[in-house]
């Protein structure tokens, strides 16, 4: 079995060829020029065209005197063939380019986005990012700028939140354009696993939520990666941490501390070390030389512990 192709690539991108139909419907050639006709042979356009695309929703370019406009299945010129180029339509728009600046129309014809813009992208989840004048910002299928060309660049959007640049400066934009972090960070990290995105400003550093707000304020000279929720931060000088409520549960007064481990951190106090647990409780005071004599004392206290535990059940069990 044979297959003719509907289209065929030519001069303006994908063009139909005669005597191949689409839904009924093909193109007749005369002349050079092209024209649409049915099954039964009956042209019912005038054959003027350079060129006819394949339909797509209904709507066929078509190429005339250098331009392109669309004609519907009936054979009716839905929007003039007056632009320099036009895009298929995509969730019921286009985009047109008319004198070097580009815009939208809908199935209608008309222009639901001034053609204004020096580029518009492919439209992902309703919305096309749109630049003008070296500046970016968004549009959705209505024509609405959900986002004003403001930005130098914005990312791809995670979980409906994209970063913004803006001279020189980092923010948050969610996916119906508002601002939920002001552009005035200077680097804001993916988000982890936590929920929570790094961000640093003018030296000091904390992290966002999805919502933009400074969930660990950025205050802090130094911060670590969270570890089972909890963050090592310092100020001044002075460490403490910090859990992912944005809580400071231990405060900055330690001279160094380490990060979290079987729910443990060594710190240090006037040059004495001790131990604190992931709840914020001191477990061994800062009595102690050295990191390892702290951590000696706490296995001591461990193994006294144990034998207590052992002491106390053999007793119980001697009573019975």
């Amino acid at each position: 079995m044979a297959f003719v192709a509907v289209s065929a690539w030519g001069q303006g991108g994908e063009v139909m060829q005669p005597g191949v139909f689409q839904d009924g419907i093909s193109v007749k050639k005369q002349n050079g020029k092209y024209g649409l006709m049915d099954v039964t042979q009956r042209v019912f356009t005038p054959i003027i065209y350079e060129s006819i695309a394949p339909f797509q929703e209904g709507l066929a370019k078509v190429k005339r005197d250098g331009r392109f406009g669309f004609v519907n299945t009936l054979g009716v010129e839905i929007v003039a063939p007056v632009y320099d180029s036009v895009s298929p339509f995509q969730d019921g728009v286009a985009k047109v380019k008319r004198n070097g600046y580009y815009g939208l129309i809908n199935r209608s014809g008309r222009e639901v986005a001034s053609v204004n813009y020096d580029a518009i992208t492919d439209f992902q989840d309703g919305i096309a990012m749109i630049w003008k004048r070296g500046k970016c910002g968004l549009i959705n299928l209505s024509g609405y700028e959900l986002a004003p060309c403001i930005y130098n660049a914005i990312d791809e959007f995670e979980n409906k939140i994209a970063l913004v640049y803006k001279d020189g400066r980092f923010g948050m934009i969610d996916n119906a354009g508002n601002q939920i972090a002001p552009p005035i960070y200077k680097e804001i990290a993916p988000f982890d696993e936590t929920g929570l995105a790094f961000a640093s400003r003018d030296g000091k550093y904390g992290y966002l939520s999805y919502m933009g707000d400074e969930i660990i304020p950025v205050q802090y000279d130094e911060i670590s990666n969270f570890v089972d929720g909890v963050a090592r931060v310092s100020k001044n000088g002075r460490y403490g941490f910090v859990n992912t409520l944005g809580q400071e549960f231990i405060p900055t007064i330690y001279d160094s501390a380490t990060i979290f481990s079987n729910g443990l951190a060594v710190v240090e106090s006037n040059g004495l070390f001790g131990l604190v647990d992931i709840q914020g409780r001191t477990v061994v005071p800062c009595n102690y030389a050295t990191r390892e004599d702290a951590v000696r004392a706490f296995e001591n206290l461990t193994i006294v512990k144990k034998d207590r535990q052992a002491n106390k059940k053999a007793t119980t069990s001697n009573n019975k």
